[in-house]
């Protein structure tokens, strides 16, 4: 199932929320029993979808596309303006 930019899911397993920021084919799980928290503001992509998405509501577990935890987005490094 595709899903697509703009989509804002909620999961009936946890309280986290989400807000689909690039879209792409497969289905988002939250597990519950993952390791870690969601927190908000916090962006999580999977490579092999081209899913993103942004956290609007935190909860402990992790994201899951097709049966694959989403990874972190981790900030853009800049240059000093030293």
């Amino acid at each position: 199932m595709p899903t697509k930019a703009g989509e804002r899911l909620k999961f009936e397993t946890g309280t986290a929320e989400v807000v689909v920021t690039k879209g792409g084919d497969g289905a988002i799980e939250f597990d519950p029993s993952g390791a870690g928290a969601l927190q908000v503001g916090k962006r999580y992509t999977d490579e092999a979808s081209g899913i993103e998405v942004l956290v609007t509501k935190p909860g402990a577990g992790a994201l899951k596309v097709n049966g694959a935890e989403m990874a972190q987005v981790q900030p853009k490094q800049t240059k000093s303006a030293d």
